[in-house]
């Protein structure tokens, strides 16, 4: 394993990919209790104005914390797009959810459905949950059941509790699968084991 020490020297010359690893180690490694957000901040911005998808998310999450700069939901949705424009799933769902919720941007439905599904694609499990619902309820897409419950589907078999939750709904009510309490009690009973409480209130009655 390379050594803070040679790692910053190649951050200090101006590596981008030694930038993001220092400041990852900075601010998640073993003293990280010590962790200097500001400079964390300094070497993440470096990798990512040098285009490292990595440092792009770090770095809007630093600003959607207020992590060592001012809280800024504008400039952290503006690198989250930067990253997820590099493929990066985690970004390409932080980008949907603002651009449906409205929070650092301009509310666009159909865009945020956009980035919903290219991070479903790259596997984010948020993101193959909130896609089912985009599907179910029609959400910046056309309304098909039989979507929806294939994306609750995939969320749901990671343990996404309100994915299984809505899985467990569509079996209830026949919506994209064929109409089973078998199967509804089923996903309702993963979905309280994990924790959720309408599911834990639903297996309890």
């Amino acid at each position: 394993m390379e050594t803070t020490l040679a790692l910053q020297r190649k951050a200090d010359a101006g590596d981008a990919d030694a930038c993001f690893r220092l400041a990852y180690r900075f601010a998640f490694g073993r003293n990280a209790k010590n962790r200097d957000w500001r400079q964390i901040v300094h070497y993440w911005r470096v990798a990512a104005r040098a285009g490292h998808a990595r440092a792009q998310f770090y770095l809007g999450t630093c600003y959607d914390t207020g992590n060592g700069v001012s809280k800024n939901i504008r400039t952290a949705h503006h690198w989250y797009l930067l990253a997820a424009e590099n493929d990066h799933e985690v970004a390409q769902y932080n980008v949907a959810f603002n651009l449906r919720e409205g929070q650092g941007c301009k509310k666009d439905l159909a865009q945020s459905f956009s980035w919903m599904l290219r991070a479903a694609n790259n596997g984010d499990i948020d993101a193959c949950r909130d896609l089912g619902f985009a599907y179910h309820e029609g959400v910046g897409t056309a309304i098909d059941y039989k979507l929806a419950s294939i994306w609750y589907h995939a969320a749901a078999k990671c343990g996404d509790a309100k994915a299984q939750w809505n899985l467990g709904l569509c079996y209830q009510d026949g919506h994209g699968v064929v109409k089973s309490r078998r199967w509804a009690r089923y996903w309702f009973r993963k979905a309280a084991s994990a924790g959720h409480v309408l599911a834990r209130k639903k297996v309890a009655s």
